[in-house]
C-alpha cells in the first residue's frame, strides 16, 4: 500500500478535486457576487433612512442607476467569470464583513 503525502492530502482539502472543484468555486463566485448586490441594498437602505456614504464614487453613482448598476452588477460578474475562486476568498471576506457592519448599524440606527 503506497502512502500519500500530507501536502497532496492538504491540496485536495483545499483545490479540491473533480466535482467538488466545480461546486466549491461557483459558491465562492456566486457569494461574491451576492455580496456586492447585498451592500448595494444596504448601502441604499442606509442611505434612505439618513447615513451619509463615505465612499465619494459610490455616492455621486447612487443618482445614477446605469453606472452603478455597471459597477456593482456587471464588473463584479466579469471579475467573478475571470479570476479563479481561490483568489476571490479575500474579497469574500472582506465584503462578508462590510455586509455585517452595515446591518449592525443599521440595526443600531433603527433602535
Amino acid at each position: 500500500m503506497a502512502m500519500v503525502s500530507s501536502s497532496i492530502v492538504k491540496e485536495k482539502y483545499w483545490f479540491g478535486n473533480g466535482r467538488s472543484l466545480s461546486s466549491r468555486s461557483l459558491a465562492i463566485k456566486a457569494s461574491y457576487v451576492l455580496l456586492h448586490q447585498l451592500d448595494l441594498i444596504l448601502t441604499v437602505v442606509a442611505v434612505s433612512l439618513g447615513y451619509s456614504e463615505l465612499n465619494p464614487l459610490m455616492r455621486a453613482l447612487l443618482s445614477a442607476p446605469i453606472p452603478l448598476i455597471v459597477i456593482k452588477v456587471f464588473i463584479p460578474l466579469v471579475i467573478a467569470w475571470l479570476a479563479p475562486s481561490k483568489l476571490l476568498l479575500p474579497a469574500v471576506a472582506f465584503l462578508a464583513l462590510v455586509a455585517g457592519w452595515n446591518i449592525k448599524e443599521i440595526i443600531l440606527l433603527s433602535l
